[in-house]
């Protein structure tokens, strides 16, 4: 999927906070460890407030430029597949959890390259930040417990 417009790819971030929150929720029922509940949980509540501050970058800084074209972005290429499943392990679910974080990572360093607007290259670049610090957690994590976990 083309993100051709700034509308569509402001669209697909806040998609993909949302879509991230509910992950991570669902992420924490697998969890063995009250450690790792704790982290899932909380990056639940991040990816929230990421996806509130979307919402609120769009309404107030954004909205005389949402058909702004934009190029080289395409939504496919930062999506994973995020379905969990019971009988999926906790180690597993972390191993999602750090490709995920990954791709957001990329997909907002991607966007500051081609987004014309400061307001939203700011948020793009601090978002960008948070996803490395989710992942650089999550990895800490992934090797504590090993796949044995």
């Amino acid at each position: 999927m083309e993100l051709g417009t700034l509308g569509a790819v402001l669209r697909f971030a806040i998609e993909l906070e949302g879509q991230s929150a509910e992950f991570y929720q669902e992420a924490a029922s697998l969890a063995k460890h009250p450690l790792a509940e704790g982290v899932l949980l909380a990056l639940a509540e991040a990816k929230r407030k990421r996806k509130e501050l979307l919402e609120r970058s769009r309404r107030e800084h954004i909205n005389e430029m949402l058909l702004e074209p934009i190029a080289g972005l395409r939504g496919s290429d930062y999506l994973i597949e995020r379905e969990l499943s019971s009988k999926m392990s906790h180690y597993d679910a972390l191993r999602l959890a750090i490709e995920l974080e990954e791709n957001s990572r990329r997909f907002y360093f991607d966007g500051v390259g081609r987004v014309n607007l400061p307001e939203l290259t700011r948020v793009f670049e601090k978002l960008g930040e948070e996803n490395a610090d989710h992942k650089l957690r999550l990895d800490s994590l992934h090797n504590k417990e090993g796949p044995g976990a």
